[in-house]
């Protein structure tokens, strides 16, 4: 254990520091973590709107098999020949889009808690709170 008194760091050394700090942290971030971050979002929100998607053809594969008139046909043959194969595929869809979109939002939902305590981190080293953990 140290006895010493930590002594504050003069007003303009530690504005400096701050300004310095937050510059690297600027280009790091602009170089570095932008790119993949705004990739992982991309990925997330293509899951999400295909999850979407896999549902709303599910539902519209029943919806189709329910009120498809015999001139027209907008489902495959082989569907509507085996009422069995329509629904079952219909659930697949349905089922697989449940799953793709419950995985992405509990991924955006953690993602969002990471970048909180990203930027709270980096606050912190900007503003030069616990000089001790830092260096």
């Amino acid at each position: 254990m140290n006895t010493q008194e930590i002594t504050p760091k003069p007003v303009g050394v530690r504005i400096l520091r701050g300004i310095l700090i937050g510059l690297g942290l600027v280009l790091l971030n602009l170089i570095f973590i932008l790119g993949p971050y705004v990739g992982l979002w991309g990925i997330i929100v293509a899951f999400v709107a295909s999850g979407s998607a896999f549902i709303l053809s599910g539902l519209t594969m029943i919806t189709a098999y329910l009120f498809t008139l015999p001139l027209n046909i907008s489902v495959p043959a082989l569907f509507i020949d085996h009422p069995i194969m329509m629904v079952l595929s219909a659930g697949v869809f349905i089922g697989g889009g449940g799953i793709l979109l419950s995985s992405s939002l509990w991924v955006s939902k953690y993602l969002v808690i990471v970048t909180g305590k990203y930027i709270k981190w980096q606050v912190k080293l900007v503003r030069g709170d616990n000089d001790e953990q830092i260096i």
